[in-house]
């Protein structure tokens, strides 16, 4: 997919959490909103500033990975709560 589609997504869907969090104060929301906002920055930096690095190494990658391991914290509530409310039924 090309990035600038990508980045679309991720900024579009990062308002949308932040509102789900801001009117639930839910944690997993807020994990789903921290994990769109390094998505959207990763993706902004390939576009707009592939050159930035640190330490050798594209800054945007280094703030994909750490998308990577939001996401996965993202999923892991998300499962939680879906399990949650299944014990609870």
């Amino acid at each position: 997919m090309p990035d600038e589609l990508l980045f679309g997504v991720f900024a579009t869907h990062l308002p949308f959490f932040v509102w789900r969090y801001r009117s639930t104060r839910e944690p997993r929301h807020a994990a789903t909103s921290v994990t769109f906002a390094l998505l959207a920055a990763a993706y902004g930096l390939r576009i707009f500033a592939p050159e930035f690095e640190v330490a050798g190494t594209p800054l945007h990658g280094s703030i994909r990975t750490l998308a990577l391991l939001s996401a996965s914290v993202s999923v892991s509530m998300l499962a939680y709560h879906v399990v949650a409310i299944r014990r609870a039924s």
